[in-house]
């Protein structure tokens, strides 16, 4: 059997992707192993079926004879989300035919990458996220070589460009506690250099982990 460190080959590796959506997608028992301890308290004071549509794009390329995804550092403001890492994406427009548009424009706008060299291969389980409101649509794509990515300065400080095989592996998770607004927080993350992925970001990831993972590419 192959593990993720030796598929190199991106037509092998979203292929595999696609058997397995095509399973069905693990939900929110494979989202919930990366959710921080503030979440339960936080949808209880929030009411989904308000929520805005939104959606991000893990984007996966080749580069350095390895599949990469990328993430962002976002600028440091008075956005709920400023200053954290996450993937490429953002808010449902009405000009957007549809959450793919949505996720192909704002990686467009966010990191400069071109809008026709993005493929779209599926999507993973909506995920809510209380602090800003929003339904996220995961949306799985990728393109044939590594983009040229051109960040915007408003939104973007950082691009964070990492191999799957060691985002996902094993090793590479853990778990933190710090203080905000009052509030313990006890969350696990994904390293990603120096960085740690945590919240929404780490629970999407965590479902792409797990579709991983029964594919039997990772433990």
């Amino acid at each position: 059997m192959s593990s993720l460190e030796t598929i190199f080959d991106l037509d092998q590796f979203t292929s595999i992707l696609n058997n397995q959506l095509n399973i069905g997608l693990p939900g929110f028992d494979a989202q919930n192993i990366m959710s921080p301890s503030i979440r339960d308290h936080a949808l209880k004071t929030s009411d989904p079926s308000l929520a805005r549509d939104s959606s991000v794009l893990l984007l996966f390329y080749p580069n350095n004879g390895q599949l990469y995804i990328p993430f962002m550092k976002r600028t440091t403001g008075n956005t709920n989300h400023s200053g954290q890492i996450s993937l490429p994406g953002g808010k449902y427009e009405e000009s957007d035919e549809n959450r793919t548009i949505t996720a192909i424009r704002e990686t467009n706008e966010e990191l400069g990458v071109d809008c026709d060299q993005i493929k779209i291969l599926g999507f993973l389980t909506e995920l809510y996220i209380p602090v800003s409101n929003f339904m996220v649509l995961p949306v799985l794509g990728y393109c044939e070589k590594r983009p040229d990515f051109k960040l915007s300065e408003f939104e973007v400080e950082e691009i964070i460009e990492m191999p799957i095989s060691q985002l996902l592996a094993k090793e590479n998770i853990a778990n933190f506690s710090f203080t905000k607004n009052g509030f313990e927080i006890h969350a696990p993350y994904f390293q990603a250099k120096e960085h740690k992925i945590w919240g929404a970001t780490a629970m999407i990831l965590s479902e792409l982990r797990e579709i991983i993972r029964r594919a039997g590419l990772i433990q």
